[in-house]
């Protein structure tokens, strides 16, 4: 695929078909978030709908003819952000909810950018590509989206629970009085002070989100998942056993700047799958 010269477009808008068609193009066969809008398809109506696409992309100015119209060209920036969201094996899916307002959607990782793709809320299939930079920059525009903020914290040891107890206790929290919370959580750690601090904070979260970390190893999607419950006094993080690997979880207290670096050490190491995987 050729690329030509335009300006640079902060945002990138695409339906699902469109969005497909160019990561096809590229050699993508594994996009993230995004069903397959071409499953079904005949190969003749496949065919037919792949010309339906071009057109709207080359209206859009997504797509160029060049090459006295025998080749089809992309604007860099266009080119650059669907191939970092279709071919990079290093992803993070975010979940999150602030102030009433919820988030989803996937950081597609490489060593230099990291691109956002999310799904439109006011067009259900529309998705939108953002350029958030290096890691380090993408990292704290995220962590400072999601509500962290600097904060002395407590002296408290982690608690150890049962991933599936924990998850019974966290769904039924809302709404129960923080001695109730307490006492589920003392009786399912045995740690009544650790409890009683945590049972405050699931009283009064004013945020809540869950990360899933995804690396690609040539064949599937590896996985690690860790959550989060952020209060006006303290700031919890969860890790939490995958499926099929046991059943535990880990809630720590955790300063913002300890998140940051849990996250930048988590893509840093996943870099290094990637390049093991690469030279293997």
């Amino acid at each position: 695929m050729l690329t030509f010269q335009a300006s640079k477009q902060k945002l990138i808008t695409l339906k699902s078909k469109e969005l497909f068609f160019l990561a096809g193009v590229l050699g993508s066969d594994r996009l993230l978030g995004v069903e397959d809008p071409f499953k079904g398809y005949l190969a003749e109506e496949l065919t037919e709908e792949w010309e339906k696409v071009k057109a709207a992309l080359l209206e859009k100015g997504y797509l160029k003819r060049v090459d006295k119209g025998k080749e089809l060209a992309m604007p860099p920036t266009v080119f650059s952000r669907v191939a970092i969201a279709g071919l990079s094996n290093r992803a993070c899916r975010i979940r999150y909810a602030r102030e009433g307002k919820q988030f989803e959607g996937y950081l597609h990782c490489t060593n230099e950018r990291v691109v956002e793709l999310v799904k439109s809320v006011d067009e259900p299939d529309e998705y939108r590509l953002y350029d958030l930079g290096n890691v380090e920059k993408a990292c704290e525009t995220l962590i400072d989206k999601m509500g962290w903020v600097d904060r002395p914290l407590p002296e408290s040891p982690a608690l150890m629970f049962s991933k599936q107890a924990f998850n019974e206790i966290y769904k039924q929290s809302a709404g129960e009085s923080v001695p109730l919370i307490s006492s589920k959580l003392t009786e399912a750690s045995g740690d009544a002070e650790g409890a009683a601090k945590l049972a405050q904070s699931l009283s009064s979260r004013v945020a809540e989100g869950e990360l899933q970390l995804l690396v690609w190893n040539g064949r599937e999607w590896e996985s690690q998942r860790a959550a989060f419950v952020l209060c006006p006094a303290m700031s919890w993080i969860f890790r939490m056993s995958s499926n099929g690997n046991g059943d535990w979880l880990i809630a720590a207290m955790t300063s913002r700047n300890q998140f940051v670096d849990l996250l930048l050490n988590w893509l840093r190491q996943s870099a290094v799958t990637e390049e093991e995987t690469e030279e293997g």
